[in-house]
């Protein structure tokens, strides 16, 4: 986590740009910051112009009310974990669309979040996977009817440097939004032959579910 750490007594700290931008990012009006902090208006106007220095009363208050935005600010959203995740992870919804990629499976597609986010995943993905997200959709995974899904095969990837294909070891489970929106989150990692033998002999089956009932 980054270090926020104003030094009230310090000249080097811009005090109009920092109280501007916490006004702002907590959409308050400079009267409402006035009355917390002991003030009038026109004095938080003339701070945020840069025409006087806030008290060191008030410096220390103003670093205590960043400091405190700081800490309470919003966690990543489970989104936004799947695009930092190095791995291969990708998350689509009923129609078949990207709704977030991980950099891990960009750097294997060898394109740009903006190229992908927001398309039909059928564009990019072809191969045992493609057949395996019919699968996941037909046996109820937006409907809730399905704890996860497993498969084992083939990914095509259809980049703009060509067509290349890879065997891949997927895990598929649903993910309710905030909207109520049920998407699958695919989870999944490159094998080699040996590997995708051994595990098919386990499971008995590229593509097996387990039913929330």
């Amino acid at each position: 986590m980054h270090d926020i750490n104003l030094s009230v007594s310090s000249g080097k700290v811009n005090w109009p740009s920092i109280i501007r931008n916490f006004r702002m990012s907590k959409r308050l009006k400079q009267a409402a910051l006035a009355a917390d902090l002991g003030v009038t208006q026109a004095m938080i106007s003339r701070w945020e112009n840069g025409e006087s220095d806030p008290p060191e009363r008030v410096k220390r208050r103003l670093a205590e009310l960043v400091q405190d935005a700081f800490v309470v600010a919003p966690a990543p959203t489970w989104v936004d974990l799947v695009t930092l995740n190095p791995g291969i992870e990708f998350v689509t919804d009923s129609l078949g669309m990207f709704k977030a990629i991980s950099n891990g499976a960009l750097d294997l597609f060898g394109v740009g979040r903006e190229a992908i986010e927001g398309r039909q995943a059928q564009q990019f993905l072809g191969g045992d996977f493609s057949s395996n997200m019919d699968q996941v959709r037909e046996q109820g995974m937006f409907q809730s009817n399905l704890a996860f899904a497993q498969s084992l095969g083939t990914l095509e990837i259809n980049v703009a440097s060509g067509m290349k294909t890879v065997l891949c070891d997927f895990i598929h489970w649903p993910r309710l939004s905030e909207a109520r929106t049920v998407y699958c989150v695919h989870a999944g990692a490159v094998i080699d032959e040996p590997t995708y033998t051994r595990r098919l002999q386990e499971r008995g089956d590229r593509f097996t579910i387990r039913k929330t009932f």
